[in-house]
C-alpha cells in the first residue's frame, strides 16, 4: 500500500500543482486590478501584466492596426472586390430611391425655413457663374448660327403676315434682303443687350429674387415626390446611380491617404483601447481565448502528471 502510494502520490500532486499554477498564472494577466502595497511596499506582480502595461499595449495594437490592417493599399483592394462594389451600389440605390420618392418638404423636413432664408443668398453666389455660363451658351459658333437662322425664319414669317401694299414696299425697298443681310449684326447687338441686361443690378435683384422666391415654394408647398418633379425615370434614376457611384469610389480612391492620415488610425486605436476598462478588456478576451486558455490548464496538469511519474518512478529506481 505504502509502495503505491509513492508511486501515486506524485503524479497526482503534480498534476493538481500543475493545472492550479497555470489557472493562477492565466488569472495574473488580469488580476489584480490595482496595486497593492503592504507597508508602503507595492507587492510584486500588482497590478496585473494587462493592466499595469495596458497604454503600451494599445499603442501596440493601435500602430499594428495602421501597419497591417487600415492601410491605403488594403482598403483600395477591398474597395475594388466586386461584392464590395456591388453593395455600395446597393446602397446609393436605396439612398436616391429613397429621396425620389419624397416631397422636398419631407426631404427638408425641419429646416424649411432655415434653408429658405439662405436660398437668396445661394443665388446672389451663383449668379456670376449662371450669367457667365448664359453668355457663353450665345457666343457658341452654333448657337449663333442657329439664332441667324431662326431670325431669318422669324423675318419671314412677320414678311408674309404682312398685306400686298406692305410687301410691296419693303420689296421695292429690298428692306427685307437688308434684314437678311444685317442679321448677324443683329444677333451681336441682341447679345451685347443681354449681357448689359444680365450685368445690370436691378434685373439681377429680380431675377434672384424670384428664382429664391420658387426655390421656396417648392420646398415648402410642393406636394409632388421629387422624382416626379424631376422627371426621373427608371433609366435616368440608374445613370444617376451610376454617376454617383463613379464620383464617390473615385473621390474615396484618391482621398484614402489624406482621410487615414485625418483619422490618425493609431491614435484613434489606441486612446479607444486605453479608455476600455480593464474587467470589459477581460471579459473580451475570455471570450475569443477561453478555450485555449482551458487547454494550457489542462496542459499545465498533464505536464504536472508526467513530472510527477517521472519523480516517482526516478525515487523507486534509487531505493533498489
Amino acid at each position: 500500500m505504502r509502495t503505491l502510494l509513492l508511486f501515486l502520490v506524485p503524479p497526482v500532486a503534480g498534476a493538481i500543482i500543475g493545472f492550479v499554477t497555470n489557472v493562477i498564472a492565466i488569472r495574473m494577466l488580469f488580476r489584480p486590478l490595482n496595486e497593492i502595497r503592504v507597508f508602503g511596499i507595492r507587492l510584486p506582480f500588482t497590478p496585473g501584466i494587462l493592466p499595469k502595461q495596458r497604454q503600451r499595449l494599445a499603442q501596440s495594437i493601435g500602430g499594428m492596426v495602421e501597419r497591417e490592417l487600415l492601410t491605403p493599399e488594403i482598403l483600395r483592394q477591398r474597395l475594388g472586390r466586386e461584392d464590395v462594389r456591388e453593395k455600395i451600389r446597393q446602397m446609393i440605390s436605396l439612398f436616391t430611391e429613397n429621396i425620389l420618392e419624397k416631397t422636398p418638404s419631407e426631404i427638408f423636413e425641419g429646416n424649411e425655413h432655415a434653408i429658405t432664408k439662405k436660398i437668396p443668398g445661394v443665388m446672389e453666389k451663383f449668379y456670376p457663374a449662371f450669367s457667365a455660363a448664359v453668355m457663353n451658351f450665345l457666343r457658341r459658333d452654333d448657337i449663333r448660327c442657329e439664332m441667324e437662322s431662326k431670325g431669318r425664319i422669324l423675318l419671314n414669317s412677320i414678311f408674309l403676315k404682312l398685306n400686298t401694299f406692305q410687301r410691296f414696299f419693303l420689296s421695292a425697298g429690298q428692306y427685307d434682303l437688308t434684314l437678311q443681310e444685317k442679321m448677324p449684326e443683329i444677333i451681336e447687338d441682341f447679345t451685347a443687350n443681354a449681357e448689359s441686361l444680365l450685368f445690370d443690378s436691378k434685373f439681377r435683384n429680380t431675377l434672384t429674387n424670384a428664382a429664391a422666391g420658387s426655390l421656396s415654394a417648392l420646398i415648402t408647398g410642393q406636394n409632388n415626390k421629387t422624382g416626379s418633379l424631376l422627371n426621373i425615370n427608371e433609366e435616368n434614376k440608374k445613370e444617376l446611380d451610376n454617376f454617383l457611384f463613379n464620383k464617390l469610389t473615385d473621390a474615396a480612391d484618391g482621398q484614402i491617404e489624406n482621410v487615414l492620415a485625418s483619422i490618425n488610425i493609431k491614435t484613434l486605436v489606441s486612446e479607444r483601447i486605453d479608455s476600455l476598462d480593464m474587467l470589459r478588456v477581460e471579459r473580451i478576451i475570455l471570450d475569443v481565448m477561453s478555450d485555449q486558455f482551458k487547454w494550457i490548464d489542462i496542459f499545465g496538469g498533464i505536464l504536472g502528471f508526467l513530472i510527477g511519474t517521472f519523480q516517482a518512478g526516478f525515487s523507486f529506481l534509487l531505493r533498489q
